[in-house]
């Protein structure tokens, strides 16, 4: 193999790994030629060489393209958006066992929603270890007052639970973290006594500016403890407004980082809670929370994004001044999902106004929607272990996880045909009655499903997508799957030719699904873009129970959620 098939394989690879194992010729040469100007001159040559490794390649399995792709290419992988299902893979032991008794971990969402996609790695991980361990897993609700954007929404309380059932995690406490603020307040005041926290009431522009960033203290830091406890009393009575005070934690002026310098720790907020409603006024910050909570509530090891270093520091900061055994701290990186739009704000808000029919929206990319749509939690699981404990942010694509689900679920999805806004064919000469469809063209000894024939003054109608219609020419032979082959005439004639599908195969005839217009069912189909195809599907569609999945041949898989007439189905995906 000389140098230029080596690198176009590299391409070919690459283009299947991201295209679940299909490379596409004009794909392959689109990136080669828009790259290496050099080999413009030479695309004739470039166009045969694609053509033999593009039949070579999509006869190999999806992991053996990745297994190669590792071997000949690893920087390509690398940066793919197809994550590696390793089942045999193990994740590395949790650091410093011996100091604990028991691991006890904790989930802890802001309950703005449902959790979605992106949490699912912080939840897999946290239960996958405690599993491990034979240890104790707490939910806790970090219902504390957010921001204008970011609020505590009530059925949250409810909406994560279920995802967590989705997801197989089991949790053997909860706790509400508005259930604890006297216990925060009790530290509060402490931490004011010990000389480690002030109350500050400066603009929180100008010590923005002229403190935290030139590390200046301000002239609140220095007042006594009485003032500070008074000060205090005054913003939880109300004599303080809202924004106007704020307890800041001694974390040191004298920071290297600016954004560690005297944090804020507890600030006031009249937003009622559904919860506690108007109880309290004063609420604490994230990391203060925690700082408190991961001692009281007996935390052994803490596993969350990167992008909570910081609050890992200011936790340690008060863990340090209590001379507290410190829980063990790890991180991973950011997760990206390139085709997946993840803001729980955003979705709070269309679910709110009508846009999403609901949290079960595909558009919300919620655990309630991925359920919905048929995703089984194994092959989530599968993808978020997958990821590990890596530090390094990862871009991936919701195909991974796709490729999982089909792998899981194929082999129990019966088959079924469906068109969308079909044309009518006239079918004359066939004289069946029903047409005997594999009901999984894999598994012959799973029967087949009878599609009845209805004829009506001698006249059968079939319909067939528009698309397939515009393929046909008159004298075209061509075949309806699983029944019959077929002329094509004139308009929207069709005349009966024979059975034996090798008779169209010599010609190469289009092999085309279809459905029959008496006794075809209507149905609703919400693709993952949120918008609604309606079609009709063959009569055993109306036989199929609510959480069928299944497979709409050609279109992709789909689970049923809703039986009726128009019967709901949600896309799941190819």
């Amino acid at each position: 193999m000389d140098n230029l098939e080596i690198e176009i394989r590299k391409v070919v690879l690459d283009n299947a790994v991201k295209y679940e194992g299909k490379p596409d010729v004009k794909s392959v040469m689109g990136a080669l030629l828009g790259t290496r100007a050099e080999l413009r001159s030479r695309a004739g040559e470039v166009k045969d060489i694609v053509q033999k490794l593009v039949t070579e390649i999509e006869k190999m399995s999806i992991e053996d393209q990745i297994s190669e792709l590792k071997k000949i290419a690893p920087e390509l992988l690398e940066q793919h958006s197809v994550v590696e299902i390793d089942e045999k893979k193990e994740l590395p032991d949790l650091p410093n066992l011996e100091k604990w008794n028991k691991v006890v971990m904790r989930l802890a969402p802001f309950p703005s929603g449902p959790l979605h996609i992106g949490n699912a790695r912080m939840v897999v991980l946290n239960d996958y270890y405690v599993k491990r361990y034979d240890g104790e897993l707490i939910l806790v609700f970090d219902d504390t007052i957010g921001s204008a954007e970011k609020i505590v929404e009530p059925e949250a309380f409810d909406l994560i639970p279920e995802g967590l059932d989705y997801l197989g995690v089991k949790y053997h406490r909860t706790v509400f973290k508005s259930d604890r603020l006297d216990l925060f307040y009790k530290y509060a005041v402490d931490l004011i006594k010990k000389g480690e926290a002030y109350v500050c009431d400066c603009d929180a522009k100008i010590w923005r500016n002229e403190h935290k960033v030139k590390g200046i203290p301000c002239a609140c830091r220095g007042l006594d403890v009485a003032t500070n406890l008074n000060l205090w009393e005054k913003m939880l009575d109300g004599t303080i407004e809202e924004r106007k005070a704020a307890v800041r934690l001694k974390t040191g002026m004298d920071n290297p980082d600016p954004a560690m310098r005297d944090h804020v720790i507890l600030r006031i907020s009249e937003t009622e809670h559904p919860r506690v409603g108007s109880k309290y006024r004063v609420w604490p910050l994230l990391e203060y929370s925690w700082g408190i909570d991961d001692h009281e509530l007996g935390i052994s090891h803490i596993i969350r994004g990167k992008d909570l270093v910081k609050e890992g520091k200011i936790e340690q900061h008060i863990w340090s001044i209590y001379d507290w055994p410190q829980p063990e701290l790890m991180y991973y990186g950011r997760l990206k999902f390139q085709d997946a739009t993840l803001s729980k704000s955003k979705s709070s808000k269309e679910v709110r106004d009508g846009t999403y029919s609901g949290w079960d929206d595909p558009r919300t990319w919620s655990l309630q929607s991925l359920e919905k749509r048929g995703i089984d939690s194994e092959a989530v699981r599968k993808a978020m272990l997958d990821l590990g404990l890596s530090l390094v942010d990862i871009s991936i694509s919701m195909k991974s996880i796709y490729s999982e689900n089909r792998k899981l679920r194929d082999q129990e999805s019966p088959r079924a045909f469906f068109i969308q806004d079909p044309v009518w064919l006239d079918i004359i000469g066939l004289e069946l009655k029903f047409a005997e469809v594999p009901v999984h063209p894999d598994f012959k000894d799973r029967g087949v499903r009878k599609i009845p024939l209805l004829y009506e003054n001698d006249k059968l109608e079939i319909g067939i997508q528009p698309t397939d219609l515009r393929r046909l020419k008159s004298g075209n032979l061509f075949r309806l799957k699983d029944l019959a082959n077929f002329t094509f005439m004139k308009n929207t004639e069709a005349k009966f030719h024979s059975i034996d599908v090798e008779e169209v195969r010599k010609v190469d005839g289009p092999i085309i699904h279809w459905i029959p217009k008496k006794g075809s069912v209507p149905v609703e189909l919400t693709l993952i873009d949120g918008s609604i195809v309606m079609g009709l599907a063959e009569p055993s569609l109306a036989k199929m129970p609510s959480g069928t999945f299944l497979q709409f041949e050609r279109v992709g898989f789909a689970r049923i959620y809703e039986a009726g007439e128009p019967i709901k189905v949600s896309f799941a995906h190819k």
